[in-house]
């Protein structure tokens, strides 16, 4: 007896003989990909690109860190008060700010009325069919789950960025208004091109153009703040440094006086080298707490001066084109979906006649 193999000719035979199925599985995809694309809200996309202002490390004037190098104060360069640009995606989709914009009101043509995005996405998002079908299961077990006794208290969102977040729970809306922000509301960094995209998908393309706006104004304002802070931190550090080094400059001011005095009608070679070292140490002093001075008030202009962190290469604008949903896109992948299933049905539960070599 012979063992039998299975060739490419065999299961090409079994395919063709189930192309019934097939023709039936492609239609019915085609139908579904019709009635998926009609029943699908469009989505409009807005953009914005951003050129990140970045300057350079701040360093001391002049010859302070080796001054301060002499006389023992330890003075560190500023390696720059701004954020990385790589961190910006981190900073668009963190919590505080995906609950900043779900707290914000938008006007709503299409429903004629003004609404936050957090009532928006939960009672008045539009979605697919397919989705409605496939959040029926998720539905009707949460009849039997404990519904939400309340909304937790809400942080202030004005100026939410420069705030210290407070440790909450927050409430099941706000967790999926949040996740809804995070999936539509993007911003990508080129480090090649050193630029900055901020992307925004919504069913409306008003409220996605000012949803770019106000994000780059949340971002604009998280990096000044930011710079702010690091400013004021330089400040409070170099005028602690400055009245270090005021105090040093007095008391070796006060040893030469002192050493003079005692010293007034003794003229040997010992005190001679003495008060030339007093005088020097009093030189050094003085010039660490004269760059001091002068870096205080830099440092005083640095926190005053307010600077833009980003030049608009591209603004925003409102849409006049849907991003989706594609008619053949969603042809090609519910075909491509029912040919794949139907071909693996008659491989996997049709039996396969081979056909045996006979010598």
């Amino acid at each position: 007896m012979k063992q039998q193999e299975l060739r490419l000719s065999d299961v090409l035979n079994a395919i063709m003989r189930g192309k019934r199925l097939i023709i039936i599985s492609l239609i019915i995809a085609l139908v579904l990909a019709i009635i998926h694309f009609a029943t699908t809200p469009k989505e409009y996309i807005s953009k914005s690109t951003l050129l990140p202002v970045i300057e350079q490390s701040s360093r001391l004037p002049g010859n302070l860190g080796g001054l301060a190098g002499l006389a023992g104060l330890n003075m560190p360069t500023n390696p720059g008060s701004s954020i990385p640009p790589n961190l910006y995606p981190d900073v668009v989709a963190s919590t505080p700010f995906g609950l900043f914009l779900v707290k914000q009101e938008f006007y709503f043509p299409s429903l004629g009325e003004s609404l936050t995005l957090e009532e928006y996405f939960v009672k008045y998002q539009e979605v697919s069919l397919l989705q409605t079908i496939f959040k029926l299961p998720n539905k009707f077990l949460s009849l039997f789950k404990r519904k939400d006794s309340g909304s937790s208290p809400v942080i202030s969102t004005e100026d939410s960025q420069s705030e210290s977040v407070r440790s909450r729970k927050l409430s099941g809306r706000e967790n999926s208004a949040i996740s809804q922000i995070r999936s539509r509301v993007s911003a990508e960094v080129d480090m090649s091109m050193g630029i900055v995209t901020i992307q925004v998908k919504m069913q409306d393309p008003e409220v996605a153009a000012q949803l770019v706006d106000l994000t780059y104004e949340y971002l604009s304002h998280y990096v000044t703040d930011y710079k702010s802070s690091a400013d004021l931190r330089n400040l409070e550090f170099i005028e602690g440094r400055f009245e270090e080094s005021k105090e040093q400059y007095f008391k070796a001011q006060g040893e030469l006086a002192t050493f003079k005095d005692r010293n007034r009608n003794i003229v040997t070679a010992a005190a001679q080298v003495k008060e030339e070292q007093l005088r020097n140490e009093v030189s050094i002093y003085y010039n660490v707490f004269n760059n001091l001075a002068q870096e205080v008030e830099q440092a005083k202009i640095r926190v005053q001066r307010s600077t833009p962190v980003f030049n608009v290469l591209e603004p925003s604008y409102e849409p006049l084109k849907e991003s989706s949903p594609k008619l053949m896109l969603n042809i090609i992948v519910f075909l491509f979906l029912a040919l794949v299933v139907s071909i693996g049905y008659i491989l996997l539960f049709k039996p396969i006649e081979v056909e045996v070599d006979r010598a």
